[in-house]
């Protein structure tokens, strides 16, 4: 499988485990229709997260909730980590 790089999980933000998602993609998006993003936990091993919510924050940036993630502690784990997609 093939994945590419769309930006990364720059911070965290409120007390509900959200991210804030810095992406290259170009345009405002809320990530919609997507049901997962991929973490590579290690070298070539990509993990695959399953969205729960996404907001746009900006043209750069959107807001994402991710399943299993609900507290900021659990959610600082995830900063900074590259986020990637799988190619159709």
């Amino acid at each position: 499988m093939q994945y590419f790089k769309i930006g990364k999980f720059a911070a965290s933000h409120g007390l509900t485990g959200e991210l804030v998602l810095q992406h290259s993609l170009g345009k405002k998006t809320s990530l919609k229709g997507l049901e997962a993003i991929f973490l590579e936990e290690k070298k070539d091993s990509f993990l695959p997260h399953f969205i729960e919510e996404a907001t746009v924050k900006s043209d750069t940036e959107t807001y994402v909730k991710l399943e299993g993630i609900n507290t900021k502690e659990a959610a600082r784990r995830y900063t900074p980590k590259d986020v990637w997609l799988q190619e159709e």
